[in-house]
């Protein structure tokens, strides 16, 4: 009876039961903290994969910057890139690995795609079912691509998108109906051979009455011009809307890097030839012709006077015969550094734009009538590509099914 009535082992029952009670709260607390750690977790991965996506695609429109995919490049056009991918058209994937984070240390893939904006829908519309089936370069010249990239980290896979346009760097080219090292006029009728309209008419020789080949026009000192008046007088006749200027110091028309970045774009848009185009290729913004002695007659309009473009010819000479119309300007860069002319317009051939000539090359011009029309407006089409962007509103996510 005595242990019946012994209350001692109470104590022991309730300390177990604060026991089991401190132990299910730990639990219960344990499972909220794993819980919320896994929640973390989850939460970096997803956004480790996002800003991997992001890097991608920025890195994707860097290398767009550098080489764009004009609407020459059929056969160049730019493939799917992958971290394994050592193009240089692609995204480098060691400058990516030091932007990563711990989750992207293992398995981590991505992949970008180039694609012409050209669907239906409009050129912010964006469908994968559409879009990647489009060729991976500007096919339709509007200098718009779409620009495509996933990735994937331990199974979390996110794609985004944009529409990234190239900008059009304008040239700085003279403004002038006619820049040369001298100027050669076969035609000694009173007619208008320049008409230049305000524009510069500029030789870099200085008139001497012993000049055995013209610097300016025709040779003077016997004959028809005794006296450089004389000539000036009659040229005035020849040469409408300028005071030819001669002593020209205006160097080069564009500096290396410039002619170097106008035949890139050609290169791109292709329109490069190591030698003379056929007529037929002779259109377009910037034709760029590596060397040769071109000659071209019959009836050809080479472009328009709303569309006007640039040929530059990097070394020999080009002519134009017959009543041939060529609207834009026409560069002889002079890269051999000749002597004798380096552009020819015959017959009734015109250029409606501008001729420039650098170093000591020859205007050999005025066989029949106007040969040289001066259009400020041609000087446009001298512009090469630039920085490439993202566009405003077409940067998105797609979501995945």
């Amino acid at each position: 009876m005595s242990r019946a009535r012994d209350e001692s082992g109470f104590a022991l029952m309730t300390v177990l039961g604060v026991l089991i009670l401190m132990l299910s709260m730990a639990m219960a607390l344990a499972s909220i903290v794993d819980t919320q750690t896994s929640a973390s977790s989850a939460q970096r991965q997803r956004d480790s994969v996002f800003n991997l996506a992001e890097s991608v695609i920025t890195a994707q429109v860097f290398s767009l910057a550098r080489d764009w995919p004009g609407k020459g490049r059929a056969l160049q056009q730019y493939g799917t890139c992958t971290q394994a991918s050592t193009a240089s058209s692609c995204p480098d994937a060691g400058t990516l690995q030091h932007q990563a984070s711990s989750d992207l240390e293992t398995g981590a893939t991505w992949q970008t795609s180039v694609h012409d904006n050209d669907a239906s829908g409009g050129q912010a519309f964006y469908s994968d079912a559409l879009i990647t089936s489009r060729p991976g370069y500007d096919k339709n010249g509007d200098g718009r691509v779409w620009v495509r990239a996933s990735a994937t980290v331990r199974g979390r896979t996110r794609l985004l998108v944009a529409l990234v346009g190239v900008e059009q760097q304008e040239e700085p080219l003279p403004n002038a109906a006619l820049i040369t090292a001298r100027l050669d006029i076969t035609n000694k009728g009173n007619k208008s051979i320049i008409e230049a309209s305000g524009g510069l008419v500029g030789v870099r020789c200085n008139p001497l009455s012993t000049d055995t080949t013209p610097c300016l026009g025709h040779t003077f000192g016997s004959g028809k011009f005794p006296t450089y008046q004389s000539l000036l007088a009659f040229l005035a006749t020849q040469i409408s809307g300028a005071t030819p200027v001669t002593g020209y110091t205006g160097g080069a028309a564009l500096t290396p890097e410039a002619r170097a970045r106008l035949k890139a774009t050609a290169i791109a848009d292709g329109t490069y030839f190591v030698s003379c185009p056929s007529p037929s290729q002779l259109t377009g913004q910037v034709v760029y012709v590596e060397g040769g002695n071109c000659s071209y007659t019959g009836n050809d309009v080479f472009n328009s006077a709303t569309e006007p473009g640039l040929l530059l010819l990097n070394s020999g000479s080009v002519s134009f015969g017959g009543t041939t119309a060529f609207h834009g300007v026409i560069y002889a860069a002079n890269a051999a550094e000749a002597t004798g002319w380096a552009v020819q317009t015959a017959g009734n051939a015109v250029v409606n734009g501008g001729v420039l000539i650098d170093g000591a090359a020859t205007m050999l011009t005025g066989s029949s009538g106007l040969n040289i029309r001066y259009n400020p407006n041609a000087f446009r089409a001298a512009a090469s590509y630039g920085s490439a962007g993202v566009l405003q509103n077409t940067w998105r996510e797609i979501r995945l099914s």
